[in-house]
């Protein structure tokens, strides 16, 4: 997009990627790194979408959304036939609240904050999301995360959070010349 990219930026998105690279140290199995293969794919598709999506106006920007979810949905759909499904009223529920509230809530208000944020800020505070998974696991299943997604968590916080300082104090100057 022919923008400058700062050491600062650069410093981030390489303590982001180390952070979110130990979560892959606590369980790496045969057996998950299929799953792991498409957690990184998936990553790496949300960055891409972030560089697009902030360039468009806002209706594209929730097209494109809305279609993101929709190629989800497909992609997702043949794994119905390789798993055991178990169809129960709380499963169901459970599928619509967590639609609703963590997806389709949350897609919309990011969708509109992109507008106003740079394809680096939208990636880097989108990469908070799902180090919280592990929380909701714990809180409602009892397992607990392991050391190494702890301490990737801890980092990727951390980069984030002094990203977003330095980048404010660095606009503020910059806006003060």
């Amino acid at each position: 997009l022919h923008r400058k990219c700062r050491k600062g930026d650069l410093i981030t998105v390489v303590a982001t990627l180390a952070g979110i690279s130990l979560f892959f140290f606590d369980q790496l199995s045969p057996g998950g790194i299929l799953g792991n293969c498409f957690g990184i794919l998936a990553g790496l598709m949300v960055a891409c979408a972030y560089l697009v999506v902030g360039e468009v106006d806002e209706e594209t920007r929730m097209t494109g959304i809305l279609l993101g979810q929709i190629f989800t949905a497909v992609i997702g759909l043949p794994a119905l036939f390789f798993t055991e499904i178990s169809v129960t009223p709380s499963a169901v529920i459970s599928m619509v609240i967590l639609g609703i509230f963590q997806l389709g809530i949350p897609y919309v208000l990011f969708g509109l904050a992109m507008k106003d944020g740079s394809a680096l800020a939208c990636n880097l505070i989108g990469a908070i999301e799902p180090l919280l998974n592990p929380v909701w696991v714990f809180l409602f299943t009892g397992e607990a995360p392991g050391f190494f997604a702890l301490v990737g968590a801890g980092i990727v916080i951390i980069a984030i959070t002094l990203w977003c300082i330095w980048s404010d104090r660095v606009s503020r100057l910059q806006e003060a010349e």
